[in-house]
């Protein structure tokens, strides 16, 4: 059975850094992730994911979601 979604939680441990001194973007992708997620949306654009890059994909959009949320509530 193909995972349809890889776990946000999965990249907490390295796929995240805390900007302090950024108080309108604290949390970001690292620059492995951020190259990772551009990779994928390239290849998405080409219709040439895979089922796991599908799923890794998925998940990577909804922890830029989760950031963009935390980003803007802690900007306020």
């Amino acid at each position: 059975m193909t995972q349809l979604m890889k776990q946000p939680s999965s990249w907490l441990s390295n796929g995240i850094k805390l900007n302090s001194c950024d108080q309108f973007r604290p949390f970001s992708f690292t620059e492995e992730l951020q190259n990772q997620l551009e990779e994928l949306l390239e290849k998405n654009k080409n219709n040439s994911l895979n089922n796991d890059e599908q799923a890794e994909l998925a998940g990577l959009l909804e922890l830029e979601k989760i950031f963009s949320f935390i980003n803007a509530k802690l900007a306020s």
